[in-house]
C-alpha cells in the first residue's frame, strides 16, 4: 500500500548525504509498486546530452534578499534585458526565475566554473536546460571544473504554483516530507518551490537517481550542486 511505501522510505533523519544504498531493495514487491507510480507520473524522459552542457540556476532554498542582491550585482555588469517587462523571460515575474536567468548569464560569461555559480551558496549547476517557451537560457558548454559525481533533483524555476503543488502531492504520498512541514528543518523558506524541490529530490534519490524520476512532466532539473543550506539537508543516495 501507499502507507507501507511511505514508511519504508522515511529515511531523511537516519541516512546522511550520499549514503550507499543496497540495490536488492529494487526486487521487493513494494518497490515494484513504487516504480509503477513513478512511470505513470514521470512522463517522457528528460535527456542529458552526451556532449553535456551546463547552466546555472537559483537554489530553491535561497532567500528573496539573496536573489535580489544577485540580480542587482549581475545586471550592473551584463545585459539583463530579457527579464525586463516585455522581455521574453520576464514571465513568470518572480525573483527565483529572474535570478536564475541572470545567474546563468554570469556563469556562462565567466567560463562556467563552479565558483561562477555559487553566489554565496545561492546557485546550482544544472545538467538540464531550464529554457521554456520563448525564454532561452544560453549554454556555451560543460562545466570547466571536474564534474561532481553526485546529482540532485530540484523544481525548475518558473514552474507554476499549481504544478509545484501537484508535485508535492505526488511525491509526499510516497516519501516522508515531514522536514518541509511547519517546524521541520526544511520548512523555511516557506515557498512551494522549496518544498516541492525537497520532495522531488527525495523521490529521485529513493528511486535510484534515474533521469526519468526527475522529470515531473518537465517541471524539474537535475543539478550537480548540493542544494542543502543551513540545517536543511537534501539527501543523496548512492545505489550499489
Amino acid at each position: 500500500s501507499v502507507i507501507k511505501i511511505k514508511t519504508l522510505f522515511s529515511l531523511t533523519n537516519i541516512i546522511p548525504l550520499c549514503t550507499k544504498m543496497a540495490k536488492p531493495i529494487g526486487s521487493t514487491p513494494i518497490f515494484s509498486l513504487f516504480v509503477m507510480f513513478s512511470l505513470l507520473y514521470s512522463g517522457s524522459s528528460q535527456t542529458i546530452p552526451n556532449e553535456r552542457k551546463t547552466w546555472c540556476i537559483a537554489n530553491p532554498l535561497a532567500s528573496n534578499s539573496a536573489l535580489a542582491a544577485n540580480i542587482e550585482y549581475i545586471c550592473s555588469q551584463l545585459d539583463c534585458g530579457s527579464i525586463n517587462p516585455k522581455g521574453p523571460c520576464f514571465e513568470p515575474n518572480s525573483r527565483m526565475h529572474h535570478a536564475s536567468f541572470a545567474m546563468n548569464l554570469y556563469y556562462q560569461a565567466n567560463g562556467r566554473h563552479l565558483a561562477d555559480c555559487n553566489f554565496i551558496n545561492s546557485g546550482l549547476v544544472s545538467l538540464i536546460d531550464p529554457s521554456y517557451g520563448n525564454c532561452s537560457f544560453h549554454s556555451g558548454g560543460g562545466l570547466a571544473d571536474e564534474e561532481p559525481s553526485e546529482t540532485w533533483c530540484v523544481a525548475k524555476p518558473g514552474t507554476s504554483d499549481e504544478l509545484l503543488q501537484l508535485n508535492i502531492n505526488f511525491a509526499c504520498n510516497l516519501v516522508d516530507c515531514n522536514a518541509t512541514h511547519s517546524g521541520g528543518v526544511c520548512y523555511y523558506p516557506a515557498t512551494l518551490i522549496n518544498h516541492a524541490s525537497y520532495a522531488m529530490n527525495l523521490y529521485y534519490q529513493i528511486t535510484g537517481r534515474k533521469k526519468s524520476n526527475c522529470n515531473f512532466r518537465e517541471t524539474s532539473l537535475i543539478v550537480s550542486s548540493d542544494p542543502s543550506y543551513g540545517n536543511c539537508s537534501y539527501p543523496c543516495f548512492t545505489v550499489q
